[in-house]
């Protein structure tokens, strides 16, 4: 297990208002496919322009015209460099990386990154051209962002107009950051621009790793799924016949004439139809329809299965298929930050030509869990291995909430799902405890529950975890007066237009409860956690290849698999509570709980080990 560098520990965060040596401002220009990434091959790198600054605050400017091979003075700057700055430095932290750079050793301040955390919550824009408007620090070069814009290649435009246009960018970007650093200093969220930062070079670096389909288990899939596909489509089809379903006007006419369902309502009692005053046919509408008799009930659930699998195929299955037949089974992902309201990760299919002319994707975030298992490492001497914070939103509201309950629950591992079923099932809706999980937080996140079972079992949320929900009505009231929330671990959210009713609701009430929760979690935690791990992995035989929310996917060469769980539960657990406390000054209370599971396909097995660690170190390990 490798130690973290000096940028992960204590004090680290204030390096970018006391630099005590040299730092890099940095712009590159290359070819234009996929908007000039990296992780295509086939882009050439152009020009890079860097200004050196030194300690002093005095500056050097450099540029070289030339590939990733041609760029020896700028890695020996950045070598000699606390950190780089740049905009949306995701895109050259991955050209550093293919001149040679090990992104673990490089510290970035993305001036993209520091504007997100300065909007918190806000949609604005964030680009380059924006905020130097916005901060009156002059405009980006007009001519040649037009050329860029309209689709010429930058490796067309002349380069005396390229390589003012590219110092033009540093000069702004430079500006930028000191702007940014000083409202980030006067808002006291360096610690929160800390975290997206290193966050940044993680994902830079293993969005070049990719994911490996199991071409069999890819075919088997696909051949299966086609074949319900097309018995559920004869099946519906001689119910239905010479119905178009993909004609909403046939399909309501067989919906509300043959088969005579009542036409769906709205709120005030009205047909939900159309702007031209059609019947709606789409399957937020279709969700409203009730089934009566046998002929309604069997073609509901014919439609609703062939809506599914059409689904499945077109947005998943063929995409698989032809990535193993055109692309050695393997596809790459984009991961996405300031993005998001509340700060988690998100992600971005990576557009594909298939031979049929075609262009799909598929979000490395968002596959149906059903296909993990189409994933494997692609050698039979790596399995795959999965780490996830155990509950981590619930350990974390318990932790914001102070809430005793919630955290007895936790330390004794008491069954919340199991729970909720027998207070659904007491309210009159029988529940098993599968069917529970999707309901049991719904609270949390100030659901009020639909079915008269779910509005008792919220009431009974609500008084159960009365700390929680003290916590998170204060909030609410908090954001009613200041039109912003200060998180207690310094995050700041705002609802410039939030108001409260005469009945004491606080709009924005369901954000409000969820935002710094799911924000702790999601936004600060697990990247934590996954920033960690890449660095103490680094040449162990174990390679991260994807998260997922609350969870890390990693490749895990079989003499690797101790050395895997000590890390999952030193990184998930000892490394955030160590990180929180150094460059948050936050001290985190409750239990933080792993969960690992190792297999030759992705989450192929019933055994996992979790591990629940105490910020005192104590640790509690058992399998399931």
């Amino acid at each position: 297990m490798n130690p973290l560098p000096w940028f992960l520990q204590a004090g680290s965060q204030r390096v970018y208002r006391q630099p005590k040596g040299s730092y890099v401002v940095l712009d590159f220009e290359t070819t234009a496919l996929e908007f000039g990434a990296a992780i295509n091959e086939d882009n050439k790198l152009i020009l890079a322009c860097w200004r050196v600054v030194h300690s002093d605050g005095t500056f050097t400017d450099k540029h070289k015209f030339g590939d990733e091979w041609d760029q020896d003075e700028l890695l020996s700057d950045i070598n000699n460099a606390l950190f780089v700055v740049a905009h949306n430095a995701k895109f050259e932290l991955q050209w550093l990386k293919r001149c040679g750079v090990n992104l673990r050793k490089v510290l970035p301040f993305c001036t993209m990154l520091g504007q997100w955390v300065l909007d918190g919550n806000l949609r604005e824009p964030r680009s380059l051209q924006d905020l130097a408007k916005k901060y009156d620090l002059g405009a980006k070069g007009d001519v040649v962002s037009t050329l860029i814009k309209s689709g010429v290649c930058p490796s067309e435009i002349p380069n005396n107009w390229l390589l003012e246009y590219c110092e033009l960018d540093v000069d702004l970007c430079h500006r930028l950051f000191k702007v940014e650093l000083d409202l980030l200093l006067e808002k006291k969220l360096e610690h929160i621009v800390l975290t997206r930062n290193i966050t940044c070079a993680f994902l830079a670096d293993i969005e070049f790793e990719g994911m490996t389909l199991d071409n069999t288990r890819v075919e088997d899939e696909y051949d299966r799924t086609l074949r319900e596909f097309n018995e559920t489509k004869r099946r519906l089809d001689g119910l239905a016949e010479g119905v178009n379903f993909a004609s909403g006007k046939q399909l309501a006419e067989y919906l509300f004439g043959t088969l005579k369902f009542p036409r769906p309502k709205d709120q005030r009692g009205n047909d939900i139809v159309t702007a031209k005053g059609a019947t709606k046919t789409d399957a937020a509408t279709l969700s409203l329809l009730v089934a009566t008799t046998d002929e309604q009930r069997e073609f509901l659930e014919l439609y609703k299965r062939f809506n599914k699998l059409d689904s499945l195929l077109t947005k998943n299955l063929t995409y698989f298929k032809k990535t193993c037949e055109e692309r050695q089974c393997k596809f790459l992902g984009i991961f996405n930050q300031g993005i998001t309201a509340t700060h988690r990760l998100s992600s971005s299919g990576r557009k594909v030509t298939f031979a049929d002319g075609k262009t799909r994707s598929v979000q490395f975030q968002n596959m149906p869990r059903q296909y993990k298992g189409l994933f494997w490492a692609g050698d039979e001497d790596y399995l795959i291995g999965e780490c996830d914070g155990a509950q981590l939103e619930f350990r974390v509201a318990a932790e914001l909430g102070h809430d005793g309950t919630a955290y007895d629950e936790i330390v004794t591992g008491a069954d919340v799902h199991a729970q909720t079923a027998a207070e659904l099932t007491a309210a009159g809706e029988p529940t098993s405890r599968q069917d529970a999980k999707s309901r049991t937080f719904s609270p949390l996140y100030g659901g009020m529950g639909k079915t008269p079972a779910e509005k008792a079992y919220s009431k009974y949320f609500k008084e159960h975890y009365a700390g929680i929900s003290k916590t998170q009505h204060e909030w609410a009231l908090k954001v009613a007066d200041k039109k912003y929330l200060t998180t207690p671990y310094g995050m700041v959210y705002y609802w410039p237009k939030a108001s409260i009713n005469r009945f004491g609701y606080v709009s924005h009430s369901t954000e409000i409860y969820n935002f710094p929760v799911q924000g702790l979690a999601t936004a600060e935690i697990i990247p934590i956690a996954a920033v960690c791990f890449w660095h103490r992995s680094e040449g162990t035989g174990i390679t991260v290849l994807n998260t997922i929310h609350d969870s890390l996917v990693n490749k895990v060469h079989k003499d690797a698999t101790e050395l895997f769980e000590e890390l999952s539960k030193q990184c998930l657990t000892l490394d955030v509570y160590q990180y929180l406390r150094d460059i948050y000054n936050y001290e985190f209370t409750v239990p933080l709980g792993v969960g690992i599971k190792l297999a030759r396909n992705w989450s192929d097995t019933k055994k996992e080990v979790i591990y629940q660690v105490f910020p005192n170190g104590k640790e509690e390990r058992k399998e399931k």
